[in-house]
């Protein structure tokens, strides 16, 4: 069954393409514009978190969200070396949330990635070096694209 965001997408990929093939265009910079001017519409309408949201978060980018957990022994320099990591990726580190407990440290950070995938960045790249900074550090670091994660709770 599809939830609310497929069916909001499903609406907005029929209109890009409609849109599109009226214009005779095939510009993918054209269709990204149209996809964000009724993704906006259609969140102005329902004011849910959506992708339509997302775009009004950010003029210009439909949101691309990651999610990275990490966990060790505290140490200093582990937020910076991470946040340095994901400035340097052009990330835009959306929440973070660190909770210490003796010498002990879990991080969640809510990065997103929209502005460096558009400009031809790869999820896979920043997660390679999100791991190797993670061995350099001694802590444990998992990073899962927010598709994923949805994914993995509705089932």
């Amino acid at each position: 069954m599809a939830t609310p965001r497929d069916q909001e997408n499903a609406v907005v990929a029929d209109v890009v393409r409609a849109v599109a093939s009226r214009l005779n265009s095939s510009d993918p910079k054209l269709q990204e514009l149209i996809a964000q001017e009724v993704g906006a519409v259609l969140g102005a309408r329902s004011g849910s978190d959506s992708l339509a949201g997302a775009a009004r978060a950010r003029p210009g980018a439909t949101a691309e969200r990651i999610v990275i957990t990490s966990t060790g022994h505290n140490r200093p320099g582990v937020v910076a070396r991470l946040a340095t990591i994901i400035d340097e990726f052009a990330g835009d580190i959306r929440e973070l949330s660190q909770t210490i407990v003796g010498d002990y440290f879990t991080m969640i950070f809510v990065v997103d990635i929209a502005g460096a995938t558009s400009q031809g960045g790869r999820f896979a790249t920043l997660k390679e070096r999100l791991l190797a900074a993670a061995q350099d550090l001694g802590i444990h670091v998992v990073v899962l694209h927010d598709d994923i994660l949805s994914a993995m709770h509705s089932v």
